[in-house]
Parts: C-alpha cells; structure tokens; sequence
C-alpha cells in the first residue's frame, strides 16, 4: 500500500457538497432542537388550577358510571373498569410527581388518596368483582372527592400567597 495516498490532503472541496453538508447538518440540529422541545413539553406537570379539574371530571365519570354500570355485560363493564383505572393510575402518577417536586405533603395526601381509589378499581379491572357490586366505585369516588378536595385547599393557599407576594413592596 502506497503511504503516500494515505497522507495526501484532501482535493478541494467542492461548494456544491460542503453545502449539502453543513444543510443535512443543520437539519439534524433542528430536528434534536424539536425533539428535545416536545419531550420537555410531556415531561411537564400540570398546574395545580388543571389537575384539578382533571380530578373533578374522574370523579364525575365514576359517578356516572355507577348507575349505567349494572346494565352493562361483563367484557364492556371491564373495559370501563380497566380505563377508568388506567385514568386513576394515571392521576395518581402525575400527583405523586407533583409532590417530589414540590415537596408539598397536601399534593402527597392527595396521591395517597388517589392510590386507595385505583386499589378500589383494581377489583373490578381483574375481574374479582362484577358488576353486581358496586360498592367499591362509590368509594373510589368518595377518595377522589377527597383528593379533589385537597387540591381546592392548595388552590386557596396558591391563591393567598399570590395575594400576599403582590402587596409586598
């Protein structure tokens, strides 16, 4: 092999292709730039404000779930079980992330809450219990009204020191 090829600077480069080149480069910027943008974006927790009424309208669809769902067969039934579960485990995900964060121990209460009502489901999403006994909706309902109840306590504390923090000069 010739060791003179091998050490021979390269020929001109031609501005055609350095220009096809630093344009693929800037491209593969951009792309990480918005991918990176769109994970920040699913990464980040909901206001106190929208989780809020994230909880309120699981606890209206356990509510309204509970009288229709005697009429329902089984597979149906632990199909809404199942999502209504998933939407729990969910919220009480996003609650406890919520409280790490913010190191608050009402948000913690609210996740511990939260927990009790996807255990309360669990029942139901596994077929341990059917459709005749209902018993365990209602309290996964009651537990989301009391973890919606906490968050509306956080609000009124947000919305107190806010007040505060403006008439401070």
């Amino acid at each position: 092999m010739n060791l003179s090829l091998l050490t021979a600077a390269p020929a001109a480069a031609d501005p055609v292709r350095l220009a096809i080149e630093y344009a693929v480069y800037a491209a593969i910027i951009v792309i990480g730039i918005v991918v990176l943008l769109l994970l920040r974006r699913t990464g980040k927790l909901p206001k106190h404000a929208e989780f809020q009424r994230q909880l309120a309208a699981l606890e209206e669809e356990l509510r309204a779930f509970s009288p229709a769902a005697a009429a329902l067969t089984r597979y149906p039934f632990l199909r809404r079980t199942a999502k209504l579960a998933a939407k729990t485990e969910r919220l009480e995900y996003t609650a406890t992330q919520m409280a790490e964060k913010e190191r608050d121990g009402g948000i913690g209460n609210a996740a511990a809450k939260l927990s009790a009502a996807r255990e309360q489901l669990a029942a139901y999403k596994f077929g341990r219990r059917g459709s005749e006994d209902l018993s365990s909706i209602a309290e996964a309902a009651e537990a989301v009204c009391a973890a919606k109840t906490i968050f509306e306590e956080i609000l009124a504390r947000d919305a107190e020191l806010k007040a505060r923090r403006e008439t401070k000069p």
